[in-house]
Protein backbone atom coordinates (compact mmCIF):
# COMPACT_ATOMS: atom_id res chain seq x y z
CA UNK A 1 0.00 0.00 0.00
CA UNK A 2 1.48 3.12 -0.52
CA UNK A 3 2.31 6.14 1.98
CA UNK A 4 -0.02 8.54 0.66
CA UNK A 5 -2.73 6.16 -0.64
CA UNK A 6 -5.89 8.62 -1.07
CA UNK A 7 -9.10 7.77 0.43
CA UNK A 8 -10.49 6.78 -3.11
CA UNK A 9 -7.93 4.21 -3.34
CA UNK A 10 -8.27 2.85 0.10
CA UNK A 11 -12.31 2.53 -0.68
CA UNK A 12 -11.42 0.30 -3.50
CA UNK A 13 -8.69 -1.25 -2.40
CA UNK A 14 -11.07 -2.63 0.84
CA UNK A 15 -13.69 -3.74 -1.32
CA UNK A 16 -11.52 -5.66 -3.71
CA UNK A 17 -9.68 -7.50 -0.98
CA UNK A 18 -13.08 -8.14 0.80
CA UNK A 19 -14.32 -9.72 -2.53
CA UNK A 20 -13.49 -13.42 -1.92
CA UNK A 21 -15.29 -13.58 1.78
CA UNK A 22 -18.84 -13.10 -0.40
CA UNK A 23 -18.65 -16.75 -1.65
CA UNK A 24 -19.26 -17.84 2.07
CA UNK A 25 -21.07 -14.62 2.89
CA UNK A 26 -23.65 -14.78 -0.02
CA UNK A 27 -25.26 -17.99 0.39
CA UNK A 28 -24.89 -17.00 4.21
CA UNK A 29 -27.59 -14.08 3.43
CA UNK A 30 -29.69 -16.31 1.37
CA UNK A 31 -29.78 -18.50 4.04
CA UNK A 32 -30.68 -15.75 6.86
CA UNK A 33 -33.38 -14.77 4.23
CA UNK A 34 -35.07 -18.18 3.75
CA UNK A 35 -35.27 -18.78 7.32
CA UNK A 36 -36.68 -15.62 8.66
CA UNK A 37 -39.86 -16.46 6.11
CA UNK A 38 -39.79 -19.45 7.00
CA UNK A 39 -39.92 -18.51 11.43
CA UNK A 40 -43.17 -16.82 9.95
CA UNK A 41 -41.95 -13.36 9.25
CA UNK A 42 -43.31 -11.40 6.92
CA UNK A 43 -40.75 -10.46 3.24
CA UNK A 44 -40.84 -7.24 4.90
CA UNK A 45 -40.00 -8.08 8.26
CA UNK A 46 -37.46 -10.08 7.15
CA UNK A 47 -35.61 -7.56 5.26
CA UNK A 48 -36.49 -4.95 8.37
CA UNK A 49 -34.76 -7.37 10.80
CA UNK A 50 -31.46 -7.71 8.11
CA UNK A 51 -31.30 -3.81 7.92
CA UNK A 52 -31.80 -3.52 11.81
CA UNK A 53 -29.65 -5.61 12.87
CA UNK A 54 -26.82 -6.72 10.16
CA UNK A 55 -25.71 -9.72 11.93
CA UNK A 56 -26.01 -12.89 10.74
CA UNK A 57 -25.97 -14.92 13.71
CA UNK A 58 -28.21 -12.44 15.89
CA UNK A 59 -30.54 -12.76 13.19
CA UNK A 60 -30.96 -16.16 12.96
CA UNK A 61 -30.89 -16.50 16.53
CA UNK A 62 -33.79 -13.63 16.47
CA UNK A 63 -35.85 -15.33 13.72
CA UNK A 64 -35.87 -18.64 16.50
CA UNK A 65 -36.82 -16.63 19.34
CA UNK A 66 -39.50 -14.78 17.20
CA UNK A 67 -41.08 -18.09 15.68
CA UNK A 68 -41.37 -19.70 19.70
CA UNK A 69 -43.22 -16.10 20.48
CA UNK A 70 -40.23 -15.28 22.76
CA UNK A 71 -40.96 -11.99 24.98
CA UNK A 72 -39.42 -9.20 23.07
CA UNK A 73 -36.97 -8.50 26.30
CA UNK A 74 -35.92 -12.17 26.09
CA UNK A 75 -35.23 -11.98 22.31
CA UNK A 76 -33.23 -8.64 22.33
CA UNK A 77 -31.22 -10.30 24.91
CA UNK A 78 -30.14 -13.34 22.91
CA UNK A 79 -29.41 -11.22 20.31
CA UNK A 80 -27.55 -9.45 22.67
CA UNK A 81 -25.77 -11.91 24.17
CA UNK A 82 -24.16 -14.03 20.23
CA UNK A 83 -23.02 -9.97 19.76
CA UNK A 84 -20.94 -9.13 22.77
CA UNK A 85 -17.75 -10.03 20.55
CA UNK A 86 -18.46 -6.66 18.72
CA UNK A 87 -17.50 -4.87 22.31
CA UNK A 88 -14.06 -6.30 21.41
CA UNK A 89 -13.86 -5.33 18.14
CA UNK A 90 -14.85 -1.63 19.08
CA UNK A 91 -12.15 -1.65 21.84
CA UNK A 92 -9.35 -2.88 19.06
CA UNK A 93 -10.89 -0.14 16.61
CA UNK A 94 -10.86 3.13 19.16
CA UNK A 95 -7.28 3.76 19.07
CA UNK A 96 -7.62 4.06 15.17
CA UNK A 97 -10.87 5.69 14.80
CA UNK A 98 -10.86 8.06 17.94
CA UNK A 99 -10.11 11.18 15.97
CA UNK A 100 -12.99 11.09 12.94
CA UNK A 101 -16.13 12.78 13.69
CA UNK A 102 -19.20 11.21 15.42
CA UNK A 103 -20.66 10.50 12.48
CA UNK A 104 -18.04 8.38 11.08
CA UNK A 105 -17.89 6.18 14.16
CA UNK A 106 -21.52 5.39 13.97
CA UNK A 107 -21.31 4.78 10.80
CA UNK A 108 -18.71 2.12 10.64
CA UNK A 109 -20.05 0.74 13.76
CA UNK A 110 -23.04 -0.24 11.98
CA UNK A 111 -21.25 -1.77 9.08
CA UNK A 112 -18.53 -3.71 11.28
CA UNK A 113 -18.66 -7.40 11.03
CA UNK A 114 -16.21 -10.38 11.31
CA UNK A 115 -14.91 -10.12 8.58
CA UNK A 116 -14.50 -6.41 8.10
CA UNK A 117 -12.97 -6.71 11.24
CA UNK A 118 -10.34 -9.07 10.69
CA UNK A 119 -9.15 -7.34 7.43
CA UNK A 120 -9.15 -3.39 8.41
CA UNK A 121 -7.62 -4.31 12.15
CA UNK A 122 -4.58 -5.91 10.35
CA UNK A 123 -4.13 -3.02 7.33
CA UNK A 124 -4.35 -0.27 10.36
CA UNK A 125 -1.32 -2.54 12.22
CA UNK A 126 0.70 -1.85 8.76
CA UNK A 127 3.63 1.09 8.60
CA UNK A 128 3.01 4.31 6.76
CA UNK A 129 0.17 7.01 6.55
CA UNK A 130 -3.02 5.57 9.03
CA UNK A 131 -4.67 9.43 7.92
CA UNK A 132 -6.99 7.47 5.38
CA UNK A 133 -7.50 3.78 6.35
CA UNK A 134 -10.97 4.24 7.51
CA UNK A 135 -11.71 4.38 4.06
CA UNK A 136 -10.66 1.07 3.82
CA UNK A 137 -12.38 0.01 6.73
CA UNK A 138 -15.65 1.65 5.25
CA UNK A 139 -14.95 0.22 1.32
CA UNK A 140 -14.59 -4.06 2.53
CA UNK A 141 -17.55 -3.44 5.59
CA UNK A 142 -20.15 -1.71 2.71
CA UNK A 143 -19.46 -4.22 -0.28
CA UNK A 144 -20.32 -6.95 2.33
CA UNK A 145 -23.56 -4.15 3.78
CA UNK A 146 -24.77 -4.61 -0.14
CA UNK A 147 -23.87 -7.92 -1.05
CA UNK A 148 -25.18 -9.20 2.55
CA UNK A 149 -28.63 -7.05 2.21
CA UNK A 150 -29.39 -8.35 -1.56
CA UNK A 151 -28.88 -11.85 -0.58
CA UNK A 152 -31.02 -11.53 2.06
CA UNK A 153 -33.69 -10.10 -0.41
CA UNK A 154 -33.17 -12.97 -2.74
CA UNK A 155 -33.64 -15.66 0.06
CA UNK A 156 -36.64 -14.10 1.52
CA UNK A 157 -38.28 -14.08 -1.73
CA UNK A 158 -37.48 -17.26 -2.76
CA UNK A 159 -38.65 -18.54 1.03
CA UNK A 160 -42.11 -16.93 0.57
CA UNK A 161 -42.64 -18.64 -2.33
CA UNK A 162 -41.37 -22.20 -0.78
CA UNK A 163 -44.76 -24.29 0.92
CA UNK A 164 -44.79 -24.25 4.83
CA UNK A 165 -44.99 -27.69 4.34
CA UNK A 166 -41.25 -28.14 3.64
CA UNK A 167 -40.33 -26.93 6.67
CA UNK A 168 -37.05 -25.18 5.90
CA UNK A 169 -36.05 -24.95 9.65
CA UNK A 170 -33.60 -27.03 9.37
CA UNK A 171 -31.33 -24.53 7.44
CA UNK A 172 -30.88 -22.97 10.73
CA UNK A 173 -29.44 -26.07 11.68
CA UNK A 174 -27.20 -26.60 8.77
CA UNK A 175 -26.30 -22.86 9.01
CA UNK A 176 -24.77 -22.99 12.28
CA UNK A 177 -23.21 -25.65 11.81
CA UNK A 178 -21.50 -24.43 9.00
CA UNK A 179 -20.31 -21.82 10.94
CA UNK A 180 -19.25 -23.65 13.92
CA UNK A 181 -17.11 -26.06 12.94
CA UNK A 182 -14.25 -23.51 11.06
CA UNK A 183 -14.72 -21.21 14.46
CA UNK A 184 -13.58 -23.77 16.60
CA UNK A 185 -9.96 -23.42 16.83
CA UNK A 186 -8.45 -23.61 20.19
CA UNK A 187 -9.39 -25.26 23.26
CA UNK A 188 -11.32 -22.24 24.72
CA UNK A 189 -13.41 -22.65 21.48
CA UNK A 190 -14.15 -26.38 22.20
CA UNK A 191 -14.70 -25.95 25.65
CA UNK A 192 -16.98 -23.24 24.96
CA UNK A 193 -18.94 -25.36 22.14
CA UNK A 194 -19.55 -28.51 24.23
CA UNK A 195 -20.52 -26.58 27.02
CA UNK A 196 -23.24 -24.49 25.00
CA UNK A 197 -24.25 -27.65 23.50
CA UNK A 198 -24.76 -29.69 26.26
CA UNK A 199 -26.40 -26.99 28.09
CA UNK A 200 -28.72 -26.46 25.16
CA UNK A 201 -29.66 -29.81 25.36
CA UNK A 202 -29.98 -29.74 29.28
CA UNK A 203 -32.37 -26.97 29.16
CA UNK A 204 -34.51 -27.53 25.81
CA UNK A 205 -37.42 -27.47 27.99
CA UNK A 206 -37.27 -24.25 28.97
CA UNK A 207 -40.18 -21.82 27.64
CA UNK A 208 -39.42 -18.96 24.64
CA UNK A 209 -36.88 -20.90 24.26
CA UNK A 210 -34.52 -19.57 26.98
CA UNK A 211 -31.81 -22.67 26.48
CA UNK A 212 -30.49 -20.31 23.40
CA UNK A 213 -29.83 -17.45 26.09
CA UNK A 214 -28.30 -19.68 28.73
CA UNK A 215 -26.45 -21.82 26.53
CA UNK A 216 -24.94 -18.56 25.15
CA UNK A 217 -23.57 -17.79 28.82
CA UNK A 218 -22.50 -20.80 29.64
CA UNK A 219 -20.57 -21.31 26.33
CA UNK A 220 -19.00 -17.78 26.85
CA UNK A 221 -17.95 -18.25 30.22
CA UNK A 222 -16.35 -22.20 29.73
CA UNK A 223 -14.42 -20.39 26.97
CA UNK A 224 -13.18 -17.32 29.20
CA UNK A 225 -12.52 -19.89 31.63
CA UNK A 226 -10.16 -22.42 29.36
CA UNK A 227 -8.50 -18.86 28.13
CA UNK A 228 -7.63 -17.85 31.75
CA UNK A 229 -6.51 -20.86 32.99
CA UNK A 230 -3.88 -21.56 29.95
CA UNK A 231 -2.43 -17.93 30.49
CA UNK A 232 -1.76 -18.61 34.46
Amino acid sequence: MDATASPRRELVDGARQIAPVLVGTVPFGFVAGVVAVASGLTPLEGVALSVLSFSGIAQLVACQLMAADSPVLITIAAAGVVSLRFLMYSAAFSPHLAHLSRRWRLLLAYLMTDQSFAMSVKHFSEPGDARHRHWHFLGSALTLYVSWQLAVVIGVVAGAQVPASWSLDFAVVLCFIALLVPAVRTRADLAAAIVAAAVALAAAGLPFRLSLVVASIAGIAAGMAIELWRKK
